[in-house]
């Protein structure tokens, strides 16, 4: 059974120090419980039990359950967030209008990806109430900033036409993405949600789009399949496996 190191401390009494591979441990466990039981039926002791640890360790790394609770919950958001960036993270992001909807769909699908990979943590967030409804409250806010974000530089470079209202559109976007996430975690298997994703494009892209974006949509149509685009914000690209344990170690 996996438990903390001990250290000297002042006065010859010994401290025990606590183990991060532990705390990851109890971070899933915790993920699972909650799932399973949700905040209110969840017991320190089973989440312990289920990461293989006491519940002594269970306290050197949260003060309650809460506090495990709330560090899953910003961990995840802020990963969400970092998979939904905004534009000036994107340096290399396309101009041309034919390769920024390919750019686009592959950024949607890595967000969809990890929140497929971690719908455990979004059933969670789904009955997460008082106290932490300001985390999901202010998330929601954040990624329509972001949305309004890019359709005011879309328009900019010519390709949403000008008498759109950016903030309505993003709000009608964030709506409708936000919907079909929830219907993701409802699915007892993995969904098409690429196909979602593209049709939610094409409607946001016919409904908004100038002449020349809604081109470059039909020409996409007839190529077929998506081809690989690389996304890169910055010098990193991020991989789904690495998305998921990034949510836990956060």
């Amino acid at each position: 059974m996996p438990r903390g190191r001990e250290s000297p401390r002042k006065g010859g009494r010994v401290s025990r120090v606590a183990d991060p591979k532990a705390k990851i441990a109890l971070l899933r466990a915790a993920e699972e419980v909650f799932s399973e039981r949700g905040v209110a039926g969840a017991r320190v002791e089973d989440i312990a039990k289920k990461a293989n640890v006491s519940k002594g360790a269970f306290y050197l790394h949260f003060e309650s359950k809460e506090a495990a609770l709330k560090q899953i919950v910003e961990s995840w958001l802020a990963r969400c967030s970092s998979l939904f960036a905004a534009p000036h993270e994107y340096p290399d992001a396309p101009d041309d209008p034919d390769t920024l909807l390919d750019f686009c769909i592959e950024r949607d699908v890595q967000l969809y990806e990890f929140l497929w990979q971690t719908r455990a943590t979004m059933r969670i967030l789904a009955t997460c109430r008082g106290e932490y409804e300001y985390l999901i409250d202010a998330f929601k806010a954040d990624m329509q900033r972001r949305s309004r974000e890019w359709l005011e530089r879309w328009r900019c470079d010519g390709l949403i036409r000008p008498e759109i209202d950016v903030e309505i559109a993003a709000t009608m976007m964030s709506g409708a993405f936000e919907e079909l996430a929830m219907r993701m975690i409802r699915s007892p298997h993995r969904p098409p949600f690429e196909r979602w994703l593209e049709l939610a494009q094409e409607t946001f892209v016919r409904a908004f789009g100038t002449s020349e974006l809604v081109q470059a949509l039909e020409r996409r149509s007839q190529r077929g399949p998506l081809s690989g685009f690389g996304l890169r914000r910055g010098a990193q690209s991020d991989g789904g496996d690495r998305s998921v344990r990034a949510a836990h170690e956060g």
